[in-house]
Parts: C-alpha cells; structure tokens; sequence
C-alpha cells in the first residue's frame, strides 16, 4: 500500500507541476497537431445563401463569433479555423461575392488544392440562379474530379407557402422519393435543383435543411443538422460527428458562453494528448502528457477568468482524488515511471484528458456561483465525462489511426 500511495505521489507532483519545458512542450503539440486528421470543408454558395448559418449549426459558436474569426485569404475567399488556428480542429473556406462578381477559382485553387476534404454547395430551395456556383463548381472538379461534392439545400421554410406552416417531423427529406406531404413548390424545386447538377455531369449528395434563429419561430431551429452530419461522415469519415453533436440534457445548465468556449479547446487537446499516445510521432512520457493537460487547465481557467495557481490545482487534484491518478497509474499512461508499463492507447488517453477538462468546467462554473463541489460530486462528474469522452472521442481515433493518404501531386 505504502508504495501505491509513494506512486501516486509522484504521480500528482508529475501532474502539479509537469517535468517538461514550456518550449518542448509547445514544439510537440505543434508536431502532434500537423499529425491530425484537420478538415478543410471548402463553401462554394451566393451571398445569403447560409453559408455561415451551416458553420454556426456544426461548430456551435454564434454567428458573432464565426464573424470575428473570419479572416480573408485571398482576394474572393475568407477561412475559419474552429475554434482557433492554434487548436484548429475543423477548417472552413469560404469563396465570396458568387452571383456578384465574375469569380475565376485559379487563386483559391492554388492555394486550397491539396487541402479541401468536401466541397460543400449552398442553394436556397428556392432559388434557380445558380449559375455562377455551378461554373465555380464546374472549374473546381476540372481540377480535381475526385474531391466529395455535398450540396445542401437551405431556408426550406421559403417554400412551405403558409406562413404558419412548421417544419415536418419526422424530418421527411431523407426518403425517395420525396414525401407528398411536402408541399408540392418546395418539392418541385428541390428535384429541379439536383436535376440541373445531373443533367451537367456532377454527381453530389444531397441534404435539405433549415437552419434559422429562434425567434425566427421555426422549431427546431437546426432543422436537419442530424441529416447534414450523416452525410458529411459518409463523405468524410473522420469521427468528428461523435466530437462535436450536441451536448446532453443533463448539462443544459452549464451551456454558457464561457462553456461554449471552452468545450472545443478541451477537445483540442483531448486530441492531442490521445495523439501523444497512440501516434508514433516522437518518444513521448507521462509529464508530456500530462503537461498538456496542465496546458488545458491553464486554458479553461483563462477561459472562466479564474486564477490557477498550484495551490488551486492541488485543491482540485485532491478532489479528483485517488481515483484520477490511480486510472493513470493503473493504465500505465505512458511509460516514465519504473513499473507503470507502456503507453495507452490513444482513445482513453484523450478521454481522461477530456474528463478533466469538463470537470474543470463544473468547477469553476460553481466557483462563479459562489460554491465548490465536494469530494463526491467532483468524482462521480468526472467518472461520467470519462465514459462519455470515451464514447466521443472513440470514432476520431478509429479514423485517426487508419493510414493517412498521401497528398494529392
């Protein structure tokens, strides 16, 4: 027993204040982070057409949000890193001014070439003058035939006819043929639409979604998010549906800016510290790995406008207790100390780490409000963001360790 506790002991002062430089440490997230599967989903749409709403519906941050880290890239396209360019997880590209200018895709090609994962098309239902989108379309897969086309239909409410009229449920547009409760225009002229792609040689997949704000009345206000996920993990299997879908019911109370914040860079470095473990990338040990998760903490508590100190992260250490570091030591995270055994795999490496990161939301959400969890609190929140970090981040991993194709010449 005495060395189990001496293991553990080592094992906090390990996590407290990790053995590993802030320069070494920084240059492998850097080298781990180029290792990961990063999306690039390029937007090809006219103005209004939804493209930003698409980006809101997938990332969960605020249209305000999306606006602010926009940033151009070339004269006719602007690109958004989700949720920085720093722990980017999933990149958007999106070509500007279609149906406004005469748009030549040469610049945008040349720079996104061997990038773009899914060409993603944006066309209102109702909205027939789409021949700018298609020549973009059209001189794009010249270049490269064999890049995934994906088009999504939007504002499906547009052509309900009666403005009263709610969205059908269950959602229909998955079916063929088309149900005849859809009305008869909006029904039309989605299958005008895909007909006009046909009839030009291209071949996509297709969703119909309606993706407005709440006040708009529509509910839900995500009308075909689900679908829209299938398809894009049909056309790019990486297992970022699992990551990124919608929080449960159970933690509505902490859907907050400071959360929404915080819940993509957990699972930035949920990714990388899984990636620290599973990819043969450099001869990596516990306090790397546990210096990225220090590295998270340090992130949420700026997140929350909370100080973290040592004693702070002691206090929360203590609170975890036994069964955090024991989970560590038991698994053998990562071979530094005589006797652990070797790494683990990448899959509960990252659910550990995502534990911790939403436990430390539940912690200083309760600061803010005045209180702190207690022991058992603290440690049943954590054993059910385990499981669930396992059960997110599971798919990302498969995938992840899949052979990684070469870039395209």
């Amino acid at each position: 027993m005495a060395s189990v506790n001496n293991m553990l002991s080592r094992l906090w002062q390990r996590f407290a204040t990790p053995q590993v430089s802030e320069e070494k440490l920084q240059a492998t997230l850097h080298a781990i982070r180029e290792r990961l599967p990063t999306p690039v989903f390029w937007l090809l749409g006219k103005a209004q057409s939804g493209k930003t709403s698409i980006i809101h519906a997938l990332t969960g941050n605020t249209r305000g949000e999306i606006g602010n880290g926009i940033r151009p890239c070339t004269k006719t396209a602007q690109e958004y890193a989700f949720p920085n360019e720093e722990e980017c997880l999933l990149r958007f590209l999106d070509t500007r001014g279609l149906g406004e200018v005469n748009y030549d895709p040469a610049e945008d090609l040349k720079l996104f070439q061997n990038q773009a994962h899914l060409l993603i098309i944006v066309m209102k239902a109702m909205d027939h003058a789409q021949e700018s989108v298609l020549n973009a379309l059209r001189a794009i897969l010249r270049a490269h035939p064999q890049w995934p086309v994906l088009v999504v239909q939007t504002c499906l409410h547009e052509g309900y006819g009666a403005v009263d009229r709610q969205h059908d449920l269950p959602y229909p547009y998955d079916q063929t043929p088309l149900p005849p409760h859809i009305p008869n225009d909006l029904t039309r002229s989605l299958l005008k639409q895909r007909e006009t792609l046909k009839e030009q040689g291209i071949d996509a997949t297709y969703v119909a979604v309606d993706l407005t704000l709440p006040e708009d009345g529509y509910a839900p206000s995500d009308y075909g998010l689900h679908a829209l996920w299938a398809a894009i993990e049909q056309l790019v299997p990486l297992g970022l549906r699992g990551m990124m879908s919608e929080l449960d019911d159970a933690r509505k109370h902490l859907r907050d800016l400071h959360y929404r914040t915080a819940l993509p860079h957990v699972l930035s470095y949920s990714a990388a510290a899984g990636a620290a473990a599973g990819i043969p990338l450099v001869v990596v040990n516990l306090p790397l790995v546990m210096g990225i998760q220090a590295k998270m903490c340090h992130t949420i508590a700026s997140i929350y406008h909370q100080e973290l100190n040592s004693q702070r992260l002691g206090e929360i250490l203590s609170a975890l207790g036994l069964g955090y570091l024991g989970r560590l030591g038991g698994r053998g995270l990562l071979s530094s100390i005589p006797g652990i055994g070797s790494a683990v795999n990448a899959a509960y490496a990252g659910a550990t780490t995502y534990a911790l990161g939403i436990t430390l939301c539940y912690y200083f959400a309760r600061v803010q409000q005045g209180g702190i969890p207690d022991r058992a609190e603290f440690q049943r929140i954590y054993a059910e963001q385990l499981k669930e970090g396992q059960s997110k981040l599971k798919d990302y991993f498969a995938k992840m360790r899949q052979p990684k194709a070469e870039p395209e010449a």
